[in-house]
């Protein structure tokens, strides 16, 4: 039996034994899009089938639904809660779609543990125009960069980062903040992350470590392996090169099927998109084009007006801050880059504007 948790929306508040009665309630259809999502969710929870559907962020492909077990996701709260030291009845914030597991996550949370979760629409800065203080939170890059913009983020004791990748700007800024900065590793299959690594204060670190009980290993190509006992799933294989520490620490590079073969050398894009994100103001990608004699061709695809002059001094710095044959040799311009449904670039679709 898990303690009874609470919920408030906008001026709403609802008690775990009156959410059966108000979820199926035909009148909250007529709310907003992401209210809705909230109570969708909760009546797949309620029921009395042992799975969930979830969709997967389409971040390497078509997004997709996948069926979840009830019971693996609530091992998986558990193990949050418990890192991060959840009691029942503190404050933490859902501000992500539950359309997706990242937000679906933070409900079952509160229902593993018994929390105060309030939610917000999941756009622009969740922190703005209130008073709120609570003790975790979860959001994408995005979100929190607005948090610092607006100085609203240290009403979060602790935060969550996930969706997509950290730029170095944005990992800069959060070292001024008391907020306590993870950002998560996971996907869908697992429930969330499985991972988690500091930002920020003194146990800031390069490293990811596993959620207690999870084990890592590589694989042949140094992909790494999951091995999540605790969730019941054994053996998940990714396609994220990785350095391992031992098996519950690793350095994540990159995505093996990113990776740019350049004149025989090869090139993990990911790490050069963090080593230019703080010269980069605009939304970018590092990828591979085809080339006649080095097979692919390292350029920066960047979400802006064309713009020769922008062009040529990315290049300039660029050649100074990567490494030798690592740096962009051109530099292509689009009104938009592709994008995921999940707000992520969706990296293959914006490179085949240029095959």
């Amino acid at each position: 039996m898990h303690p009874s948790f609470s919920l408030q929306i906008e001026n709403n508040y609802y008690q775990s034994e009156t959410l059966l009665k108000r979820v199926n309630n035909t009148a909250i259809t007529e709310a907003e899009p992401w209210i809705e999502s909230i109570f969708s969710f909760l009546r797949d929870w309620l029921n009395d089938n042992d799975e969930i559907t979830a969709k997967t962020s389409g971040s390497t492909g078509v997004p997709k639904p996948i069926r979840l077990k009830k019971r693996a996701m609530l091992a998986s709260a558990r193990l949050t809660c418990d890192y991060f030291g959840l009691q029942p009845m503190d404050k933490a914030l859902l501000c992500l779609s539950t359309d997706y597991i990242a937000g679906k996550m933070m409900l079952v949370r509160a229902i593993e543990r018994g929390l105060h979760l309030i939610a917000v629409s999941p756009q622009g800065c969740p922190l703005s125009g209130t008073s709120i203080k609570v003790k975790f939170s979860a959001m994408v890059p995005l979100q929190v960069e607005r948090c610092i913009e607006e100085g609203c983020l240290d009403r979060t004791e602790q935060l969550l980062i996930g969706g997509a990748a950290l730029p170095n700007h944005l990992l800069n800024s959060v070292q001024k903040t008391t907020t306590a900065c993870y950002i998560s590793y996971g996907m869908t299959e697992t429930m969330s992350h499985v991972a988690l690594r500091r930002l920020n204060g003194p146990r800031a670190s390069q490293w990811y470590e596993g959620l207690t009980g999870i084990r890592f290993s590589l694989d042949q190509r140094g992909c790494l392996s999951i091995d999540a006992a605790p969730l019941g799933i054994a053996n998940i294989q990714t396609n994220d090169l990785c350095e391992l520490q031992d098996e519950q620490h690793f350095r994540w590079l990159g995505r093996a099927d990113f990776v740019i073969n350049s004149g025989g050398i090869k090139i993990i894009p990911e790490q050069i998109e963090f080593l230019l994100s703080t010269e980069v103001l605009f939304p970018f990608i590092i990828t591979g084009i085809p080339h006649p004699l080095l097979g692919e061709q390292v350029v920066m695809i960047v979400e802006a007006a064309q713009d020769e002059i922008l062009a040529s001094q990315i290049l300039k710095k660029a050649n100074t801050i990567c490494p030798q044959y690592h740096a962009p040799k051109q530099i292509l311009f689009v009104p938009r880059l592709n994008y995921t449904s999940t707000g992520k670039i969706d990296r293959i679709k914006t490179a085949q504007q240029f095959f």
